[in-house]
């Protein structure tokens, strides 16, 4: 388990507009994931996350890792990915970060249970369709913290903060987002866990849950 302590609060550190209000969270979580490729993000916020216990949770693209130097400055030493088994793409990426000198670790297997959402809606029986949404599942189910803080997670109902060229067009995102109800998914989590409390910044449409505060 890359976390091994007891945790209270944990925070998830996303990439969509919202971010832009991190220095209203920040403060609350002294353990976090930050999701996929922060680079632009780290240049503009990085003095927020700096003293964090920090785990990069990562999908399998070659584009998804930080600057050397960023992990170094974030003291960063594992790598979450979001799968539970290697294969080929896996493969290539992990000697990227393992020449960092990061720990990388593969997916629980039983968090695979939560893909079961989406049968029918596509081949997502080994592969979550959402990192950002798989890495609070992570927090949820394997942390267990009492409150869980999220900022970034806009479900595409704006875009991200920092455009890249790779990235896919918004529409198409948020077409995905809706075919297979990835907020649908958020919403039956924060409800399975009502022991834990979900503090939320995001610019998305969210309905009312007890243990759901946007913020």
């Amino acid at each position: 388990m890359i976390f091994n302590q007891q945790i209270d609060d944990f925070g998830v550190v996303l990439k969509g507009e919202s971010l832009a209000r991190i220095s209203e969270i920040v403060n609350n979580f002294n353990h976090c994931f930050i999701v996929n490729n922060n680079n632009l993000e780290y240049k503009k916020f990085g003095e927020f996350l700096k003293n964090k216990d920090i785990v990069h949770f990562v999908n399998r693209s070659k584009t998804a890792p930080l600057k050397r130097k960023y992990y170094r400055e974030l003291q960063i030493k594992n790598i979450q990915f979001n799968k539970a088994e290697i294969d080929e793409e896996i493969v290539k990426v992990k000697l990227i970060y393992e020449s960092y000198g990061l720990n990388c670790h593969l997916l629980p297997e039983e968090l695979l249970e939560y893909n079961n959402y989406f049968q029918g809606k596509g081949n997502y029986e080994r592969k979550y369709p959402n990192t950002g949404v798989l890495s609070i599942i992570y927090a949820a189910h394997i942390i267990k913290p009492k409150r869980i803080w999220i900022i970034g997670l806009d479900f595409y109902q704006s875009d991200y903060l920092f455009r890249r060229r790779w990235n896919n067009p918004l529409k198409g995102q948020r077409e995905k987002m809706e075919r297979l109800d990835i907020l649908g998914q958020f919403i039956e989590l924060v409800k399975l866990n009502q022991d834990i409390q979900f503090n939320m910044i995001t610019k998305a449409n969210l309905p009312k849950v007890d243990n759901l505060n946007i913020l």
